[in-house]
């Protein structure tokens, strides 16, 4: 009687092992299928901007990816939006920045935009450059720039930059 009820919690025991991996896998399997990429935003310039001159602006767009999966960024549409008193004449983006939209429209809060669309982003890969070539308001002062994106597959990102224009 003894040595059947060690068979019986042993077998017990390993069959809760068992199936403590098929559920840690199944639910790893389903982490990894169900994400949605992640889209690193930085503006790489200009560092110090004056006011009434003509700059660009570079925005850099890479995906982050998680540790447990890497999925691409499909079809990222990208809004670059200015104050109103900046002057907007182009984006251009693409592999060396072949891609040109002068476009210019009001979008919300009354501020300025240039549209980017259909870029592809793969981890590991080098990111995507976006730059707008503006003409800096006369003002001196605190501006803010916001630019967002989403892709279709799921990816969404909103960063506000604020900058300084001296004299």
């Amino acid at each position: 009687m003894i040595n059947q009820t060690n068979f019986i919690e042993i077998t017990n025991m390993l069959f809760s092992i068992i199936i403590g991996i098929c559920a840690f896998y199944l639910s790893y399997v389903a982490l990894k299928h169900s994400a949605r990429p992640r889209v690193k935003l930085k503006m790489l310039s200009p560092k110090v901007l004056h006011c009434n001159e003509f700059t660009t602006f570079i925005f850099e767009f890479s995906n982050a990816g998680y540790w447990y999966t890497k999925p691409p960024v499909i079809n990222l549409i990208v809004f670059c939006n200015f104050e109103s008193c900046f002057e907007l004449f182009e984006l251009l983006y693409g592999s060396n920045q072949s891609i040109k939209n002068n476009d210019v429209k009001i979008g919300k809060g009354a501020m300025k935009y240039l549209k980017a669309k259909g870029l592809k982003l793969i981890y590991g890969e080098e990111g995507e450059e976006v730059h707008v070539r503006v003409k800096t308001p006369k003002i001196e002062g605190k501006y803010k720039i916001i630019v967002s994106a989403y892709s279709e597959n799921g990816a969404s990102i909103k960063e506000k930059f604020i900058v300084t224009l001296y004299k």
